[in-house]
């Protein structure tokens, strides 16, 4: 008799923590979606802008998400913070940036947790233009170009 007692409250337990592992797992499914709309510098290419500005500062890398190269950039509408990528990429391809010079930027709003960030798709300078992400908005940076078979003074793409 108590041989079945044991077994009948061992088949219990197992089956109560089956049910509680389920709805743990339910819950952890349930917040995949907010957890997804949090991810950071998703790039949608059809709410891509033209932004010219003057740059108030240029950091080669940033303390905080997103890292990588920033500008701060004074517009028109105000100062908004614009994301280059590696710095590294820039520099390979002699791509310069200092206080006071005029840019214009091609690239879309994305928000992420610390505010709204403006991912660059395409650079321009003067007479110089860089391509920074492709069409889509996958970094080129990632690449290095070499997945391109550009050698490092040709340019990734043309201007839009």
């Amino acid at each position: 008799m108590q041989k079945t007692t044991l077994v009948r409250i061992s088949v219990v337990l197992f089956a109560l923590v089956l049910v509680l592992g389920n709805s743990v797992w339910a819950q952890k499914l349930a917040d995949r979606p907010r957890a997804a709309s949090m991810r950071s510098l998703a790039y949608d290419a059809t709410q891509e802008t033209v932004i010219e500005g003057t740059v108030v500062n240029y950091t080669a890398e940033a303390a905080t998400p997103p890292f990588g190269a920033h500008l701060l950039l004074q517009t028109a509408s105000g100062t908004m913070d614009v994301h280059l990528g590696v710095a590294s990429y820039l520099e390979a391809y002699h791509f310069s940036l200092a206080k006071g010079d005029s840019v214009r930027v091609v690239g879309a709003s994305s928000a992420t947790r610390q505010g709204t960030i403006f991912l660059v798709r395409l650079i321009q300078k003067g007479g110089q233009s860089l391509a920074l992400r492709t069409a889509k908005g996958a970094p080129l940076s990632f690449a290095g170009g070499r997945a391109l078979g550009l050698s490092k003074t040709q340019q990734p793409e043309g201007a839009r």
